[in-house]
């Protein structure tokens, strides 16, 4: 199934697909490169696609459609947020959300193949041996998320 039919089966945000990078907000755009942008099916600003439905849920950002070798599309899920210590609780708390409601709401997205990414807004910062660095290493979706966390341009993690 391509990415484009999943979201359009999805009732919730069935109306905001958008080709390429369309629903990623300017400022988060920057953030992100793609080396072969032909291979960009579509996007959906989930945070905003949801935001008068579900006011009060921690919503993820994006969801990306990429192309894929197979006959199906990617799924990339975007969270763009700041990283450090202070946040990761936030952010597994937003994951944990879209996983439930990808369960309840879009199996259809649920079935392509995923990867869950976060994307620092400024500069990284994990404390080694802190409770929200041992989070990242204990949990599945915190193992997910440690081994993701996108770093834009150049900057580089602080330790």
């Amino acid at each position: 199934m391509s990415f484009r039919q999943a979201v359009e089966s999805t009732a919730a945000i069935r109306d905001s697909f958008r080709e390429g990078l369309g629903s990623v907000r300017n400022v988060d755009r920057t953030r992100l490169r793609c080396s072969n942008p032909r291979r960009l099916r579509g996007s959906v600003n989930l945070d905003d696609a949801l935001r008068l439905a579900l006011p009060n849920d921690p919503r993820w950002d994006y969801a990306i459609g990429i192309s894929q070798r197979s006959h199906s599309d990617r799924a990339v899920w975007l969270e763009v947020h700041p990283a450090s210590s202070l946040h990761v609780g936030e952010v597994l708390n937003k994951l944990r959300w879209l996983k439930g409601w990808l369960a309840s709401d879009a199996p259809e997205l649920q079935g392509l193949p995923a990867h869950f990414c976060w994307v620092a807004t400024g500069s990284v910062s994990f404390r080694r041996g802190s409770p929200a660095s041992y989070s990242t290493s204990t949990s599945s979706d915190g193992r997910i998320l440690a081994h993701t966390v996108y770093v834009p341009h150049t900057r580089r993690p602080q330790r």
